[in-house]
């Protein structure tokens, strides 16, 4: 923004100001300190927007990140102050609590903005932090109503709360696969007041996806973004008399899952788990496939002149499963032998 249009911006809030449209919002959030309405929202025809960046933090959070959007066509003038207010469940009531000082400026949100406003801090003097519900609120010049964001503080408890919430999640879609959220949990576990849940994909898209529908809370972990994982090791179709092959040799685009036969026509009885992976052809590297790598621990033998036949997951919505190249392995032995080995069978995509 030009010069020119800062200072008509600024003085356009100061004459807003001066006739008293802001002292509306202050008249309103006195009165908020006795309201029982602890789900007030954002009126329909609302132009500005404020949400904390989560839903829940863990009691020891130090700074909430408030989020602003602005919705008109034009620059929305307001504050940097806010106030932080605390819902007490006995007294039906909330409750004004002390917050950082911070200079009375002016705050100018472009049109169409939508991101970081301010950082509200949680660890001043004087401000006691209790697990429940909080707000956040701060005043706008276009609107003469104060505009609120809501989050919640929990304990170990309400972490257990929040994973069993997670949990029940997962089992209700487990079966549903046009959820997609659901499919792609692996499993969830707690460390402290991190809940870890592992994706099957655990790209940024996938995250966002899980913190919409599921659960937006501040300290949930998906671990580090896997990226392309190159498969190193030799693979081999038929060696030892032992041969792996899948039903097809091509399938189409959007393929789930594809049959794999293992034929032991060697003399020793061959010894493996459940556990196989994918892989695709990019350039000269085979590239491994999102899939689902929680195994039961179990093993499976098959004798001389015996086939060994399975179903190998593509994972078509967490994976882009492109026309081209590409082959399931699979880690076998001998039974009783020290040595192992990855058996592979390709196929195409067409």
């Amino acid at each position: 923004m030009n010069r020119n249009r800062f200072l008509a911006c600024f003085f356009l809030w100061g004459i807003l100001v001066a006739n008293g449209l802001l002292a509306g919002c202050m008249e309103t959030h006195h009165q908020s300190n006795t309201s029982t309405d602890k789900n007030t929202h954002l009126a329909s025809d609302d132009l500005i927007d404020i949400s904390a960046e989560y839903d829940y933090y863990p009691l020891k959070t130090t700074k909430v990140v408030l989020q602003v959007t602005n919705h008109s066509k034009d620059i929305c003038g307001g504050r940097q102050a806010y106030t932080l207010e605390y819902y007490d469940e006995d007294q039906n009531m909330w409750e004004a609590l002390p917050v950082d000082t911070v200079p009375d400026t002016p705050l100018l949100i472009p049109s169409g903005y939508k991101g970081v406003c301010q950082l509200v801090p949680l660890d001043i003097t004087g401000l006691k932090k209790r697990v429940g519900k909080y707000r956040i609120g701060k005043c706008f010049v276009n609107s003469v109503k104060k505009h609120y964001a809501f989050f919640e503080l929990v304990d170990s408890k309400g972490v257990l709360e929040l994973r069993r919430r997670i949990d029940d999640y997962n089992r209700k879609g487990a079966n549903d696969k046009t959820d997609t959220v659901a499919q792609n949990i692996l499993m969830t576990y707690t460390q402290g007041d991190t809940i870890f849940v592992m994706l099957m994909n655990n790209d940024l898209r996938f995250q966002e996806m899980f913190r919409r529908k599921v659960l937006s809370y501040s300290s949930v972990s998906h671990g580090a973004f896997r990226g392309d994982i190159p498969l190193i090791q030799a693979t081999y179709s038929d060696t030892l008399q032992i041969r792996m092959r899948t039903e097809h040799q091509s399938y189409p685009v959007g393929t789930e899952t594809v049959s794999v036969t293992l034929t032991n026509h060697s003399k020793r009885t061959l010894f493996f788990g459940e556990d196989y992976g994918v892989v695709r052809k990019e350039g000269n590297q085979w590239i491994l496939l999102n899939g689902n790598n929680s195994w039961l621990d179990i093993g499976i033998g098959v004798p001389s002149g015996k086939d060994y036949h399975f179903d190998a997951c593509l994972y078509p919505i967490f994976n882009e499963n492109c026309p081209g190249i590409y082959k399931v392995f699979k880690e076998i032995s001998f039974i009783g032998g020290q040595k192992k080995w990855l058996m592979s069978a390709e196929f195409e995509i067409k």
